[in-house]
């Protein structure tokens, strides 16, 4: 069901078009996992990025980390309209290691958020969102990080069947050995680039066409609105 097309979805993606992203013969959502930090960026600058308003001063004085809000924005701009279904996983509930206060106060309501917003998406309030339940069988192995939180959340979300595993953590982008099924893990500027870069667009772009395609003859131009109040109820 996760990776269903679906009208409420909206438009989404075709392996011809995103060939690095998603696996052989593939058209449907662009399935992307969370990491922690990631989740931490859309609630301290979520809001700023949608409204394009300026961030702190110590935030701007970081170029490197200005520019991966900046692709933040360019994803979450682009999830308004198109089949982008963000996730988290079980582990994402206990994942403690440097987390503001802040974050802690509100990680069970933004993880909600997020669920209640991938419900709109799949069209059916019955299916759990991954983040719900016991975390999933690793359906692959990891050979290149400690053991901890960072190896179970790469695992959950490879088992969870996410495309992308989306991340700021150098140590994870640098070090993951993965085995098992197809999994890209990016971080949220190097991941706005690339559909850019395939020519994707709020309308159009990322699909095949071809006979057979799900969104050859997609009817609705927008999915269901109702999905973006979860995701924005958690932006500060």
């Amino acid at each position: 069901m996760l990776h269903e097309a679906s009208l409420d979805g909206g438009l989404g993606f075709c392996h011809q078009k995103l060939p690095s992203l998603l696996p052989a013969d593939y058209h449907g959502p662009l399935v992307v996992a969370l990491d922690s930090n990631v989740l931490i960026d859309l609630q301290q600058h979520g809001s700023a990025l949608m409204n394009d308003d300026p961030l702190p001063d110590q935030v701007e004085a970081d170029t490197a980390y200005v520019q991966e809000l900046d692709g933040l924005a360019d994803l979450l701009n682009t999830w308004l309209l198109r089949d982008i279904r963000f996730v988290v996983t079980p582990r994402s509930k206990t994942d403690a290691k440097k987390l503001s206060q802040r974050f802690l106060d509100t990680r069970l309501p933004a993880i909600e958020a997020l669920a209640e917003s991938l419900a709109f998406q799949l069209g059916d309030w019955s299916v759990p969102a991954p983040s719900h339940g016991v975390p999933p069988t690793a359906v692959g192995e990891e050979a290149g990080l400690p053991d901890g939180a960072d190896r179970d959340l790469v695992l959950e979300a490879q088992a969870i069947g996410a495309h992308v595993f989306l991340t700021r953590d150098r140590l994870i982008l640098e070090r993951t050995v993965l085995t098992g099924p197809q999994m890209v893990l990016v971080s949220p500027g190097s991941l706005a680039s690339e559909l850019q870069a395939a020519g994707v667009e709020l309308f159009i772009g990322g699909t095949c066409g071809d006979v057979g395609c799900p969104y050859a003859g997609w009817p609705f131009p927008a999915p269901d609105m109702g999905r973006w109040a979860g995701l924005l109820s958690i932006l500060g």
